[in-house]
């Protein structure tokens, strides 16, 4: 389990922590904001920020976001 603060609160999510953070925040949080759009990280439609930076959620994984 993996535990993270997402829009100001502590959020435990059992993914994988190899899975994108994308699909973590899509599928097991069920917040359907964060698109997908490449998948390649090029594009920027799944960009969220992580300690105040953009970063593209389809190619970071959910432990390395977990851990910050």
């Amino acid at each position: 389990m993996t535990e993270f603060n997402l829009n100001g609160r502590t959020v435990s999510v059992h993914s994988n922590e190899e899975a994108p953070l994308l699909w973590v925040i899509r599928d097991e949080l069920g917040l359907k904001g964060t698109k997908f759009g490449c998948g390649i990280g090029m594009c920027g439609a799944c960009t969220v920020h992580v300690d105040g930076r953009a970063t593209r959620s389809c190619i970071n994984r959910c432990g390395r976001g977990g851990r910050r």
